[in-house]
C-alpha cells in the first residue's frame, strides 16, 4: 500500500497502476521485487517454444513401422519354415513338441495345397502398403499362418488401442489392463451412456452424473462432479488428437487417419467416438478445436508421447489465454495455481500465488474493493494516501506538527479538550471530580472525611474554536490539464481534504473542477481523472457562483481557493453572437465574473488564489479580485502547489486556547 500510495500520489490512478502492477511487476520501497503476468507468460512461451524445438513428428511412426516390420518378417519366416517342413527339410523347433515324432515331408495334394496358400500369404504381405496407415488396415484383414507372427500383431494392435483410447479416458490403463474384445465392449458402452448424458443436455434435460461416475469413474480422473466438469474434460481429451491430427503434414495425417481406423473399428466403437465429439461440437459450438503446432526438434517421439505432447501444448496455449484474460480485467484470481504448477512446476505455483495475493492482501487488508470487472480505493485507501500526501508536503516545509496553531491563550471557552488545569478564578466550573478528590487526598493524606478547597478544584480544559468552511475549485482547462497542473491541484485537494478532515474536523470542504460547467468531486474521485471533460472556455462566474452557494449556510470563516493559469473566457449570459477574442465578449467574461466576486465580497467570503501561469493578464485579473475582496494571490509551481495551499491553510486556521 506504501507503494500504491507513493505512484498514486505522482499522478498515477488505481486501474492503471494495478495493470502496471500485474502485468510488469514492481520494486517495492522495502526493496522486494514483485513479478508480474508478463514474468508469467514468458515462462509459459519458453515452456513452449522448448517443447516444439525438442522433438520430430516425422519420427512418430517409426517405432510402430520397426514392429510391423518385425510381425511381416516372423510371418514369412514362419511361412517358409511350414514350406520347408513340407517339403522334407527340417522343421523348426516349436514344429516338433516333445513327445512327437518328426516327419521327413508331406506329399501329395496336401502340400500342393499350403504351398498355393503359402504363396497366396507372401503375395498379400508383398502387396502392404509401404505406409503404416496402409499396412496396420491390411494386417487386420490378414489370416496369419504363423501363430508368433499373430500374437506379435495382437499386442501391437492392443498396445495401439490402449494408447490412443488413453488419450480420450485417462483411467484406462487402471480399469482395463488388457484391451480383450470383451474389454473394448465395456468401453463401448461407457462412450453410449456418455452419448445419452449429451443428448440429454442437447434435449434440454439435466443429466445424472452421479449415477455414470458411480458406473463408469474408474475411466475418468478425480474432481469429475458436474456433468460440466467433465464436458471440460472430454474436450480437453480430443483436443490432444485434434491438435496432432492437425499438427501433421497431408500424407502423414492420412497414415494415422488410417491407423486409427484400423485400431478402433470393432464393435463400432469409432462411430460412437465420432458421435461423442458431434455431441461436443453441437453443445459447445465455440470450443478451440484448429490449435495447430509446429515442431521442428530432432528427437524422436511415439505415439504416446505425441498425444501428451499435445495435450501440454494445449495445457500451455489454454494458460496463455488465461494469463491474457486476468490481465485484461486485472484480475489474478483468475489463475489456475495447480495448473500453472503441473506445466511450470513449484515456480510457476509460487508465481501464480504470488500475483494472486497481491490483490487478495489488499482487499483483506480494506483498500481496494470490487467494482464489476475492476478495482476501486476504498475511504481507508483514501485516507493513506491522503496522509502520506500530508507527509511529503509537510516534511518539506519543515513543521514540527500539522496541527501547529499560530496563537495560543489559555482560559474560558466551549469544547472540552481531553487535559485539565487548576482552577483560576473566572475559569467556568467544569470539574473534574476524580482529579479534584485525588488533589485533596495528596494534600491532606490518607482519612476521611476529605475536606475540599479551592486551591484542589481541578477543572476540564476548553477551546474555543473558529470553524473554516473551504471550497476548492480547481481550474480544468484544457492548458490545466496539458501542463500537468490540474493532477498538481487534485493531490493538493486531497492532501487538504485529509488535513481537515483528520486534524481539523469541524471544519468543511468542498472541491469543485470547473471548465464551461461546474462539477462537484467526492474525496476518491481526486485520485481518477475518467470524470474530466475540457474545451468550451473556463466560467469563474459559475464556479464562484455555486461555491458561493455551497458556503451559504456555513458559518466561521468562508473561503474559496481558486486555481487556475488564466483568466476567465465565459460566463453564463453569453450567446456565442461575439467573435470568441472579441474586446467585447472579453469584457463581458470580466465584468459578469467580477460582480460575482462582488457578491461572494459581499457575504464575507475571502477568495484566494493560486496562480499556475504567469500571463499578464491572468495577474491583471487577480489584482483586481484581490482587491476587491481582500483575499491572498500566490504565484506558484506545481510542485510548490501543496506548500503553499496548506501553510496557508493551517496559518489563517487559528484556534485560540486559553
Amino acid at each position: 500500500m506504501d507503494h500504491l500510495s507513493q505512484e498514486i500520489w505522482k499522478g498515477d490512478d488505481l486501474r492503471s497502476l494495478l495493470r502496471r502492477m500485474l502485468q510488469n511487476g514492481a520494486r517495492l520501497p522495502q526493496g522486494q521485487r514483485i513479478r508480474g503476468f508478463q514474468d508469467l507468460m514468458e515462462r509459459l512461451r519458453g515452456a513452449k517454444e522448448r517443447q516444439l524445438q525438442q522433438y520430430n513428428l516425422t519420427s512418430m511412426f517409426d517405432e510402430i513401422q520397426e514392429r510391423l516390420e518385425h510381425v511381416l518378417e516372423t510371418e514369412r519366416q514362419g511361412i517358409e519354415s511350414r514350406l520347408d517342413q513340407m517339403r522334407g527339410g527340417s522343421p523348426p523347433p516349436q514344429a516338433a513338441p516333445a513327445g512327437q515324432e518328426k516327419h521327413d515331408g508331406v506329399d501329395g495334394p496336401m502340400r500342393d495345397l499350403f504351398e498355393r496358400m503359402a504363396q497366396q500369404h507372401l503375395e498379400q504381405l508383398d502387396n502392404l502398403p509401404p505406409d503404416v496407415g496402409g499396412r496396420m488396415s491390411g494386417l487386420r484383414d490378414y489370416d496369419f499362418l504363423d501363430p508368433q507372427a499373430r500374437q506379435q500383431f495382437q499386442e501391437l494392435l492392443a498396445m495401439l488401442q490402449q494408447q490412443v483410447l488413453q488419450n480420450y479416458f485417462q483411467g484406462l490403463q487402471q480399469g482395463i489392463q488388457s484391451l480383450t474384445p470383451e474389454g473394448l465392449q465395456q468401453i463401448q458402452q461407457m462412450v453410449r451412456d456418455l452419448n445419452q448424458l449429451f443428448q440429454q443436455r442437447l434435449q434440454g434435460q439435466t443429466p445424472d452424473i452421479q449415477e455414470f461416475m458411480k458406473k463408469w469413474g474408474q475411466f475418468f480422473p478425480q474432481g469429475i462432479e458436474t456433468f460440466d466438469d467433465l464436458a471440460e474434460y472430454l474436450q480437453r481429451q480430443m483436443a490432444q488428437m485434434e491438435s496432432l491430427l492437425n499438427s501433421m503434414p497431408a500424407e502423414m495425417r492420412r497414415q494415422l487417419e488410417e491407423t486409427l481406423e484400423a485400431l478402433l473399428r470393432d464393435h463400432r466403437l469409432q462411430v460412437d467416438l465420432m458421435q461423442l465429439a458431434a455431441n461436443l461440437d453441437q453443445l459447445f459450438p465455440n470450443r478451440r478445436r484448429r490449435q495447430q503446432f509446429s515442431l521442428a526438434g530432432d528427437e524422436p517421439i511415439t505415439l504416446q508421447e505425441a498425444l501428451k505432447l499435445m495435450g501440454d501444448l494445449n495445457s500451455l496455449e489454454a494458460l496463455e489465454r488465461q494469463v491474457r484474460e486476468a490481465m485484461r480485467f486485472n484480475d489474478a484470481s483468475r489463475l489456475d495455481s495447480d495448473e500453472l504448477g503441473r506445466v511450470l512446476g513449484d515456480e510457476g505455483r509460487r508465481l501464480a500465488e504470488q500475483l494472486k495475493q497481491l490483490t487478495q492482501m489488499l482487499e483483506e487488508a480494506g483498500f481496494i474493493r470490487r467494482k464489476g470487472d475492476d478495482w476501486e480505493l476504498t475511504p481507508l485507501a483514501i485516507r493513506k494516501i491522503g496522509e502520506r500526501a500530508l507527509k511529503e508536503i509537510f516534511s518539506k516545509i519543515g513543521m514540527r506538527s500539522v496541527g501547529d496553531h499560530t496563537m495560543e491563550q489559555r482560559g474560558m471557552g466551549i469544547e472540552p479538550l481531553e487535559e485539565t488545569k487548576l482552577y483560576e478564578f473566572g475559569d467556568p466550573l467544569h470539574l473534574d471530580t476524580l482529579k479534584t478528590v485525588q488533589n485533596a487526598v495528596l494534600r491532606q493524606g490518607p482519612g476521611t472525611p476529605v475536606h475540599l478547597r479551592p486551591e484542589d478544584f481541578e477543572v476540564i480544559r476548553t477551546t474555543t474554536l473558529t470553524q473554516c468552511s473551504t471550497v476548492i475549485a480547481l481550474d480544468m482547462s484544457y492548458s490545466m490539464i496539458g501542463a500537468g497542473y490540474f493532477q498538481a491541484g487534485q493531490r493538493v485537494s486531497l492532501a487538504l481534504d485529509t488535513l481537515i478532515r483528520t486534524k481539523f474536523p469541524k471544519d468543511k470542504i468542498f472541491v469543485t473542477a470547473f471548465s464551461y460547467f461546474v462539477l462537484p468531486l467526492k474525496p476518491s474521485m481526486l485520485l481518477d481523472s475518467y470524470w474530466v471533460e475540457y474545451g468550451g472556455g473556463t466560467n469563474f462566474q459559475e464556479v464562484l457562483r455555486q461555491a458561493r452557494q455551497m458556503l451559504a449556510g456555513e458559518w466561521g470563516t468562508r473561503q474559496i481557493i481558486l486555481v487556475t493559469d488564466a483568466q476567465p473566457t465565459t460566463h453564463n449570459g453569453w450567446r456565442g453572437d461575439m467573435d470568441w477574442w472579441g474586446r467585447g465578449r472579453r469584457a463581458g467574461v470580466i465584468e459578469e465574473t467580477l460582480r460575482e466576486v462582488a457578491r461572494c465580497t459581499k457575504e464575507h467570503i475571502t477568495i484566494n488564489t493560486f496562480m499556475l501561469g504567469r500571463s499578464p493578464d491572468l495577474l491583471d485579473f487577480v489584482r483586481i479580485i484581490t482587491k476587491m475582496n481582500r483575499g491572498r494571490a500566490f504565484l506558484v509551481t506545481p510542485e510548490r502547489l501543496g506548500e503553499y495551499v496548506l501553510l496557508d491553510y493551517v496559518r489563517m486556521r487559528n484556534s485560540v486556547i486559553r
